[in-house]
């Protein structure tokens, strides 16, 4: 990396990053507790360069940086697992390498999938547009310049304008525009097939934009920088409008040749992602609230104060568990990570309490580490019930050759921690 391209993203916060150009994920940087504004992409000194626990791809005019997950080892597998696992990414190579990818249409594209279905899940996006109309059945107001060009002499038409909710508008042109491009690429347009939700959504959006290529792309791009989505109940929309402007802006070399001095690519939080992956691996067994959309929100104390989201709450209430994921080796959880989840299990009564995290492979055998509470400052045996709070780590296999046989070992794995916490 050049000294130019270090000095663009280094010891610069997430915030001062932010450009239409650079994707964030999860979208919504306020909302999100471990990925927010005041955190670094990259900490660099006079000896050093040391990345977060941000991953992804980022680039400046010809040169590109990927950021891989700290717990891969020579390969991006594990960080490819996850994007799998929760985004439905299809990952078919064998040998799976960011730095070898020529664009950044392969993790773009496999995200579109998600955000169309969260969006639709408000209907579809409603604009109120003006329509002219000129006939007897007067409606709205009346447009006098365009009467007085049309009806004269006057044959008992009248020229008048109304304002209705129309589903043709800038955002589902610019959504139809997507999913015409992604048909087009062959190794990617597999993603717009892969369950009937999509499929179902793509159908309503493609009867509803049927006047899309009416207006010419790069002039939809234009209108949809110039007038994000805003309106408080669309807000999925918003992220769904930024991955497609994303998307159809990639193209062509579009980053390198027009955007010399802006900072692209795509970023994900990577303690999101991870305790998104470990949902899909509990889910059955365990309640998700999520601070990102307000589920599951609860209190430590009484008239709504002390708002508190746990990762996790076993739906057993007769032997209540607590989990909360880190995406950080064993030794860095300490402190305040003890205090937070000793006062959820306190506040949810319950005597188990794990920490979920990842560890290659290589370097620990056994992954688990129990811990019992003590009964007071006086006392140093051991409460009753015991109360435990359990590190239980989830392995990260290091030796597999190629991506199909990463799975199988990983496979292996998630039985084994599911065996831990379920019982």
């Amino acid at each position: 990396m050049s000294d130019d391209f270090i000095g663009r993203i280094a010891n610069k916060n997430i915030e001062d990053l932010e450009t239409s150009n650079l994707f964030l994920f999860p979208p919504k940087l306020s909302d999100i507790d471990d990925l927010d504004a005041s955190h670094f992409l990259m900490m660099a000194n006079s000896e050093r360069i040391r990345t977060t626990n941000v991953m992804g791809s980022i680039g400046y005019k010809d040169e590109r940086l990927f950021i891989g997950s700290r717990f891969d080892v020579d390969n991006d597998y594990f960080f490819y697992y996850m994007l799998k696992k929760v985004l439905n990414m299809n990952v078919i190579n064998t040998e799976v390498n960011m730095e070898h990818q020529s664009s950044f249409l392969e993790l773009l594209i496999p995200l579109f999938p998600k955000l169309l279905n969260n969006a639709m899940k408000k209907g579809l996006y409603k604009e109120y547009k003006v329509q002219h109309h000129n006939d007897t059945n007067v409606k709205g107001t009346i447009d006098f310049k365009r009467h007085l060009k049309k009806n004269v002499p006057f044959l008992g038409n009248i020229a008048y304008n109304t304002r209705e909710f129309s589903y043709e508008n800038h955002v589902i042109h610019l959504i139809r525009y997507t999913i015409e491009f992604i048909k087009r690429r062959k190794s990617l347009r597999k993603v717009l097939y892969m369950n009937d939700i999509t499929k179902e959504n793509i159908h309503v959006i493609e009867e509803n934009s049927t006047h899309f290529a009416s207006i010419h792309l790069a002039k939809t791009i234009h209108l949809n920088i110039r007038r994000p989505v805003r309106h408080g109940y669309y807000f999925e929309y918003q992220a769904l409008q930024r991955l497609c402007i994303a998307i159809l802006r990639a193209e062509s070399n579009y980053f390198k040749k027009n955007t010399n001095d802006e900072i692209y690519g795509i970023l994900f939080d990577g303690a999101w992602l991870f305790e998104e992956y470990v949902n899909t691996l509990i889910d059955d067994r365990f309640i998700h609230p999520q601070n990102t959309k307000g589920i599951g929100r609860h209190y430590l104390f009484n008239a709504a104060n002390g708002l508190i989201y746990p990762d996790f709450i076993s739906k057993d209430t007769l032997n209540r568990k607590i989990a909360d994921t880190k995406y950080k080796p064993i030794n860095n959880i300490r402190g305040r990570d003890y205090l937070q989840i000793i006062a959820y299990m306190h506040r949810f009564e319950a005597d188990e309490g794990y920490f979920i995290y990842p560890f290659q492979e290589n370097m620990n055998k056994t992954g688990e580490n129990s811990l019992s509470l003590l009964s007071g400052v006086k006392h140093t045996n051991i409460r009753e019930p015991n109360i435990m709070v359990v590190k239980s780590g989830i392995a990260i296999p290091s030796q597999e050759k190629d991506f199909n046989a990463f799975e199988r070992a990983m496979y292996e794995e998630e039985i084994k921690l599911k065996n831990r916490i379920i019982q």
